[in-house]
């Protein structure tokens, strides 16, 4: 692999859900030294970088992202000695590693909420956000994301506390400048300890209303109240901007750290929103999630319309990402309707554009996301809205490594059943399979890891003569390259020969297509595709 000039930029970020991803001592459960065991297939893969979503210590009322304890490593997970092992490991095959972290809200059972809990005196009483009870009345209408008020009381002061999610989640007050230095060592702890980077889980709704104003209501996207509200005044304050601010002069005083933010959004997203969060390019989040392609339909015009308003949205001294996948939303694959043909070109797309992409476990292979029966629900979100929401476990099964017992994640009953497909789809069975999407994903990493063009070119989306076609060109100082993406399953003839008069280049190439037909299909400025192909072409 050859040296990036910014690994945040230039590289490829896996997610990993641990407790799905391999488990190494027969619990069933996912665990670090499982991630250390599977580092060498990561490098083959051609990764640069791990997200792992939370490992620390946690009650699991949802699955670590109620953090006890930032500074402990959960035993389901392992120890401490485990994370600095896979820590030096991953770095000595320049694998970067970039924790989860979140820190809207803690665990209850935190040190310092059971002590702002404990005494109304307390110096730790501001660490979270209390109100009074006024005649049983609620501070105001804010909704938790799964279920039920934002505000619970607590029996013993009779005042009520804010959470944006369980009740078992209290959101830390970030106005509160001792929250912010305590926020602050937390994560100087990891850096220290040689933490590349943090994804930093809801991170907008750290700025909060100061006034606790009601949200107004509209019209939902579905049936759940609180998709009934226009989340104005819980999120986004611009006290949040600060705050970052703040964050990523921490961060500037080590070498080659990265913040990527989940920005909490409605349907069908917001790419304003989450490119805000990028401050001026350098004083706030090195990247943000824009979540627009998760909800988005198959359709080439509509792909574009997104991608440019996203582009348009990223401040000059900024920096786009993209994802398609991740643990809280049903599987790509899965979207497209299982099949492996959009799901390439979905990849293609995915790892050519300008920016930095991020690929989620499993996704390499094209796992699916198949819903559970309710008896069998882990998730709380499941656990609440079943039947009208079927929760998240669908798209945190284990990884299939195998045809073998459990498919090879462990040797014991998995936490969450396995989708019956492992026998037939494992990353064993595809590595063996030149065509299979493992080896797509592969050739195309390797493809892009080697071409600085598609790395670090500027990216001009072009119009066709057929409105199923993508085109774009990616540009780097002198050189070119052209990506055609045929979303539908008709052939497809396109006229290249503006693009190449406006480009002024002379001759066309074959880099990389979803076929193993390639050459013959370009003739005389016109090419070729077949149904659902993509291919990345060479000007010059």
């Amino acid at each position: 692999m050859p040296e990036f000039t910014c690994w945040w930029k230039e590289g490829v970020v896996y997610q990993i859900y641990p407790r799905s991803f391999q488990d190494s001592n027969g619990d069933g459960i996912g665990d670090i030294k499982g991630i250390v065991n599977r580092l060498e297939y990561l490098k083959w893969l051609g990764v640069t970088a791990l997200w792992l979503s939370p490992i620390y210590q946690s009650p699991m009322y949802d699955f670590g992202y109620d953090i006890s304890d930032y500074r402990q490593i959960d035993p389901a997970f392992g120890t401490m000695e485990d994370v600095l092992v896979l820590i030096s490991k991953a770095h000595g095959i320049g694998i970067k590693i970039i924790f989860d972290m979140v820190l809207n809200h803690t665990s209850h059972l935190h040190a310092w909420f059971k002590e702002s809990a404990m005494d109304m005196n307390s110096s730790k009483r501001d660490f979270y956000i209390w109100h009074e009870n006024f005649q049983d009345k609620k501070p105001n209408n804010w909704l938790a994301a799964f279920g039920g008020s934002a505000w619970t009381i607590h029996k013993k002061s009779n005042q009520y506390y804010l959470h944006s999610f369980l009740k078992e989640q209290p959101d830390l007050n970030w106005r509160n400048p001792a929250v912010v230095d305590a926020v602050f060592a937390e994560v100087a702890y990891w850096l220290e300890l040689g933490v590349d980077g943090f994804r930093l889980d809801v991170i907008n709704l750290i700025g909060k209303n100061e006034l606790l104003k009601n949200n107004p209501l509209k019209i939902g996207a579905s049936i759940r109240p609180y998709d009934m509200q226009n989340h104005i005044f819980d999120r986004n304050d611009p006290v949040a901007h600060i705050k970052l601010a703040e964050f990523r002069a921490l961060l500037e005083r080590y070498q080659d750290r990265m913040l990527v933010g989940e920005i909490m959004v409605e349907k069908p997203g917001s790419p304003k929103i989450a490119a805000s969060y990028l401050g001026n390019g350098k004083d706030e989040l090195h990247l943000a999630f824009d979540f627009s392609f998760i909800w988005i339909r198959w359709n080439a015009g509509k792909w574009r319309i997104a991608a440019e308003k996203w582009y348009a949205c990223i401040p000059n001294d900024g920096w786009p990402c993209w994802v398609l996948s991740n643990h809280d939303v049903v599987r790509a694959i899965t979207r497209f309707g299982n099949n492996i043909s959009k799901a390439k070109i979905a990849a293609m797309f995915l790892l050519t554009q300008k920016g930095t992409p991020f690929i989620y476990y499993g996704e390499e292979i094209g796992m699916k996301d198949k819903k559970l029966p309710r008896k069998s629900i882990q998730d709380p979100v499941g656990k609440r809205y079943w039947p009208f929401h079927p929760g998240r476990d669908g798209q945190r099964r284990p990884m299939q490594w195998n045809d073998s017992h459990q498919a090879g994640f462990t040797s014991h009953a998995a936490w969450l059943p396995l989708h019956r497909e492992y026998i037939d789809n494992s990353v064993d069975a595809q590595q063996k399979d030149p065509g299979s999407l493992l080896n797509f994903y592969k050739n195309l990493i390797i493809l892009r890891n080697n071409d600085i063009v598609l790395r670090l070119g500027d990216c001009q989306y072009e119009t066709t003569d057929d409105p199923d076609v993508l085109c774009y060109i990616r540009r780097y100082f002198g050189e070119y390259r052209l990506i055609l993406l045929n979303f539908a399953r008709r052939k497809k003839k396109i006229s290249i020969k503006t693009i190449l008069n406006n480009t002024k280049r002379e001759s066309v190439s074959m880099l990389f297509s979803t076929e193993s037909r390639e050459s013959e299909n370009i003739c005389d400025g016109e090419i070729k595709l077949l149904g659902y192909q993509g291919v990345v072409l060479s000007l010059k």
